[in-house]
């Protein structure tokens, strides 16, 4: 498989993975530490809050990516095929609006901490790090979006049997 090919299909789903294990190690150790030690590690809760939210994010992407967000498709399954292409092309530019709002505003608000010079409560980590996969995650969903336009367009390949 070459590079590219690993970097579109598996980037977002080996980074779910690597965070959601880290996140388990993290309650673990604090779950350990706390009641067998009498220890706390206070700033594995907020690692382990920002990581949710950093997963949350490149999880939208991944699932567009995968087109398995919800949705309720009983009215549109019954319409033709070309009319369902319309509503499907027009859900991902109403997706496409979000993420750009997303990435821009995500934008200003990273700036506007940087500027601000704010950190984190036990780890003193800045702010801004932590509001950083807001435009990240506006970015990233709109490749994936644009993708998504792509396949919804790609010609169907015919399969024949051969009885």
């Amino acid at each position: 498989m070459k590079w590219k090919e690993l970097i579109d299909i598996k980037m977002e789903e080996w980074l779910l993975i690597i965070s959601t294990l880290f996140i388990v190690a993290l309650v673990f150790l604090q779950v350990l530490s706390r009641y067998v030690f009498n220890i706390s590690v206070g700033w594995s809760a907020e690692l382990a809050r920002y990581l949710l939210i950093w997963i949350t994010w490149i999880s939208m992407s991944y699932t567009i990516r995968k087109n398995d967000h919800i949705k309720i498709t009983l009215l549109v399954d019954r319409l033709p095929v070309n009319v369902q292409k319309v509503v499907q092309v027009l859900v991902v530019l109403l997706w496409s609006v979000f993420a750009f709002v997303m990435a821009i505003v995500g934008t200003q608000v990273v700036q506007t901490l940087k500027l601000m010079g704010q950190k984190t409560s036990t780890l003193g980590l800045p702010m801004w790090v932590v509001y950083l996969i807001i435009p990240i995650g506006g970015v990233l969903m709109l490749i994936r979006l644009v993708q998504r336009l792509y396949f919804i367009f790609k010609p169907e390949k015919i399969v024949v049997s051969g009885d």
